[in-house]
């Protein structure tokens, strides 16, 4: 008979029964819960309380946390998944990731936002951003120091500045991008950058070693395309000449000629801008002298700084050139060929020559209307606004020219054809029209929007000397609409009236 004794009766486990497994199931995945939320609950708390986490720190503490994370898993697991099969063991481990990666998607959500970047409230504010190590040599906190020290002397030197602040060590541009052709992630990060420290001007740079250990700086310059529309050569980030620093970091007067030499550069550029900003604005005589001191002063300190000398001259010129207009006579006549001076003066091969080229054009223009500042009968030049046509079409279809530039060149052509045709030299043959069809369809370009408004009033006087008063007044509203410049306004506003 078998024996059914104590000994002999079967091991029943509470484990085995179902509500006991149920139980184990539910111990079991609230502690995985747990382990899986207190790291990343953890990180938020410090972040909270004010001790951001860069992202290197941030991620070595997450892969702490998944070491330690596994190793609790086996310890809370270890003995319930060693009696179950393959199926559940995986089944376990699965959701136990799932639940950590859940966590993580969590810190990652809700991280709070970095504090905002100190806003400057002035009209032209530079901000310096910092320097990066080319090579990896150089202490970044020595780095950031020389960016503050920078920073405070050049605000007591550049009164064309109404503020200077160093946001080294707050700010994290990728400026190794610098000495990269790509700077896609850099130009993206610093428009960002600009909007919201309101700068006008950032300042960065790239510092490297030689061989003999002499340490060189590469100043570099970010320009706001907003701020600059008619010099798009001088917008976004540009590398200028190295700068040695003689007997490195630690000498104090290596510091201030690294300083002194990059204040004369960025106080230059402030006061490019500045005379841009001065003559956008109808003020050509001061815009005038503050280029005019420019200009005197890279004949002493060379073309080592962020403004090309060539591209100061194109801006003199432009300034000249406007104060001609309420001038008449010899007056008018002096300040023309002073402006057709300094197109000349850049040469073909420069960046700026075909800018140049295009300016002479515009002041042979002015040249050919003669005394009277009109297109009359009789009172222009017929050859020279002939060949000003002419050249206007070769340098529309320049391959080399910018595309702002090919605008412009349409503009300025449509304006000499009908000029042309108001003083009868010749009959319309459809120029003007394809010219400002040109203009009208081409890209959305800073400092294209004048451009097409001109272009529009232009088509507009032709629509009305062909008698089409409907076209007329729709180009000269599209004008209006396009416009930015308050005194051509004011003109097409009346011209809409009569």
């Amino acid at each position: 008979m078998p024996d059914h004794g104590p000994d002999s009766a079967p091991d029943h486990r509470p484990d085995d029964a179902p509500d006991g497994g149920r139980r184990v199931s539910l111990w079991l995945w609230s502690l995985l819960g747990l382990f899986a939320a207190c790291v990343p609950c953890a990180l938020l708390v410090v972040e909270k309380l004010g001790s951001a986490l860069s992202p290197v720190p941030l991620v070595l503490a997450v892969l702490a946390a998944l070491a330690g994370y596994v190793l609790a898993v086996r310890a809370v697991a270890g003995e319930w998944l060693g009696q179950r099969p393959r199926r559940s063991r995986i089944l376990v481990w699965s959701a136990a990731a799932v639940l950590f990666l859940g966590s993580v998607a969590v810190l990652l959500v809700f991280r709070p936002p970095p504090p905002p970047l100190t806003r400057m409230s002035g009209a032209r504010d530079v901000a310096v951003a910092g320097f990066a190590a080319e090579n990896g040599r150089q202490d970044k906190r020595v780095l950031d120091d020389v960016a503050a020290t920078f920073a405070n002397d050049m605000a007591a030197r550049i009164p064309a500045a109404t503020a200077v602040r160093s946001y080294a060590g707050e700010a994290s541009l990728p400026l190794a991008q610098l000495a990269d052709t790509r700077r896609g992630a850099l130009e993206r990060k610093t428009a960002r950058f600009a909007d919201e420290t309101n700068a006008e001007i950032v300042v960065g740079g790239l510092v490297s070693e030689d061989r003999a250990g002499q340490t060189m700086l590469r100043p570099a310059v970010y320009v706001r395309a907003d701020q600059i529309p008619d010099s798009p050569e001088l917008t976004g980030w540009f590398l200028g000449e190295p700068v040695l620093v003689a007997r490195g970091w630690e000498s104090a007067r290596a510091r201030a000629q690294l300083t002194g030499e990059l204040t004369r550069r960025i106080g230059a550029l402030t006061q490019f801008v500045d005379a841009l900003d001065t003559w956008r604005n109808g003020s050509p005589a001061e815009a005038g002298r503050i280029l005019t001191g420019l200009l005197d002063a890279e004949q002493y300190a060379g073309a080592s700084g962020f403004v090309p000398p060539d591209l100061v001259r194109l801006f003199h010129g432009h300034v000249l050139e406007d104060q001609a207009y309420d001038e008449s006579g010899p007056g008018r006549e002096g300040l023309l060929e002073d402006a057709r001076s300094d197109y000349l003066a850049i040469g073909r091969d420069s960046p700026a020559g075909r800018r140049a080229a295009l300016s002479l054009q515009g002041n042979a223009y002015r040249r050919a209307l003669g005394p009277t500042h009109s297109c009359k009968p009789g009172t222009v030049r017929a050859t020279d606004l002939a060949q000003v046509s002419k050249a206007l079409r070769v340098l529309a279809a320049d391959p080399g020219m910018t595309e702002l530039g090919r605008i412009k060149a349409n503009a300025n052509l449509a304006q000499v054809e009908q000029c042309r045709i108001t003083a009868r030299l010749v009959k319309d043959d459809g120029m003007v029209e394809r010219a400002v069809a040109t203009v009208r369809t081409a890209p959305d370009l800073t400092g294209g929007a004048d451009l097409r408004a001109f272009a529009e009033s232009i088509a507009a006087v032709n629509a009305a000397g062909r008698g089409d008063l409907t076209a007329a007044l729709d180009r000269i509203r599209d004008a209006i609409a396009h416009g930015q410049d308050p005194v051509r306004r004011a003109v097409w506003h009346g011209l809409l009236a009569s």
